[in-house]
């Protein structure tokens, strides 16, 4: 079983992933947002012959169908729905991943927080249950579920007795770094990358993984511009060409994978910090074979994220949010990456350069 949490589920003091993993040995948690390039989720999915997503989404299967399969792997996501969904969503390698659910045989327990509907429970009650479904023989469910029903029973006291929550802690101020901060400490090092993939309709009957076929990026304070058009390995999804905004030509014209990644490798420098919109692109070049070290990645959408209440929504329009700065850039690079490149390019220039956002109660470098 391998539990993938939400950074915010993790400071939560009364969640339950952690307790389920501590009860359960074969279980894994890993805590973070994207898990593309988590190098255990990754062995540990390679290393099962069958893996399922555990997810209450219109379609998914009953979680039955999973008794008799031999080694399968249960992947859990863990965190309020609307996190739960973030990271469905943001984690596409999942997508191919058959979906199962079930219906809950009572309500939750959870008495200490407020569920979204009637038919949602904890994360520990969930695995009780769904255990219980795959392994009917499995006598550990009430086992599993003994810390949890101590942990709110003795919240429940607190309320009632202490009149306070037991995991009520104080936030002591501190000072808060400007969200953009990084693109003008490191302007010398940046490198914008953007991609396009050959992506099919997760619910085709044809579906296959993405892949990478067009790969841009512009080094602002050299001008230096790097391309490639990467052959597909199969056949285009319907939309490829109209998304990409290229010609079929063009994109079957591409060099292999290992040529691209000598090319892109020989572009890049060792200090480098890039800078993209999004994950989905760099996700797909990890599978790929090129995953950037640790820390040399800036995901420019979260960072707007962090600084914009309501979000931008697009890097268009964060660029029109942005009242400062020169022209989008010409780059000479065709297709929708391209476009997009140079979006992401007069945005990070127009930061880096201390523009203001503009939105009420904004100060400088925010």
């Amino acid at each position: 079983m391998i539990l993938l949490q939400h950074p915010r589920e993790h400071e939560t003091g009364v969640g339950t992933a952690r307790m389920a993993h501590l009860s359960l040995p074969n279980s894994v948690l890993r805590v973070g947002v994207d898990f593309s390039r988590d190098a255990v989720v990754r062995a540990e999915l390679a290393n099962a012959p069958a893996a399922y997503v555990l997810f209450p989404q219109p379609g998914a299967r009953d979680i039955r169908e999973m008794r008799g399969v031999p080694d399968a792997k249960l992947v859990v996501l863990d965190g309020s729905w609307r996190e739960a969904k973030k990271l469905l969503h943001l984690n596409p390698w999942l997508h191919p991943l058959p979906v199962v659910a079930f219906t809950p045989s009572h309500p939750s327990e959870y008495h200490i927080r407020k569920e979204p509907a009637a038919h949602c429970v904890s994360t520990i009650e969930a695995l009780a249950e769904a255990l219980t479904l795959i392994e009917p023989e499995w006598a550990g469910a009430g086992k599993l579920l003994e810390p949890f029903h101590a942990m709110v029973a003795r919240q429940q006291w607190y309320q009632t007795e202490v009149r306070r929550r037991r995991n009520w802690r104080v936030r002591r101020h501190q000072p808060r770094t400007p969200p953009f901060a990084r693109l003008v400490r490191d302007y010398g090092r940046l490198v914008c990358v953007q991609g396009e993939a050959n992506a099919w309709p997760v619910r085709d009957p044809h579906y296959q993984e993405p892949s990478l076929v067009h790969w841009v990026a512009h080094r602002p304070v050299s001008g230096e511009t790097y391309e490639a058009f990467i052959a597909p390995t199969g056949p285009l999804a319907p939309l490829a060409c109209l998304h990409a905004e290229l010609s079929e030509s063009q994109l079957r014209a591409g060099v292999s994978r290992p040529a691209w990644l000598r090319s892109w490798q020989a572009f890049l420098r060792p200090d480098d910090v890039l800078v993209e919109w999004g994950s989905f692109f760099t996700a797909i070049a990890g599978r790929e074979g090129w995953v950037p070290p640790a820390g040399t990645v800036v995901d420019l959408r979260v960072l707007a994220a962090q600084a914009l209440q309501p979000r931008s929504g697009t890097v268009e329009a964060l660029l029109a949010r942005v009242n400062a700065g020169g022209p989008v850039p010409d780059l000479g690079l065709p297709g929708r990456a391209g476009r997009r490149l140079a979006t992401l390019v007069a945005v990070v220039n127009r930061l880096a350069s201390g523009a203001v956002l503009d939105r009420p109660g904004a100060g400088p470098g925010e």
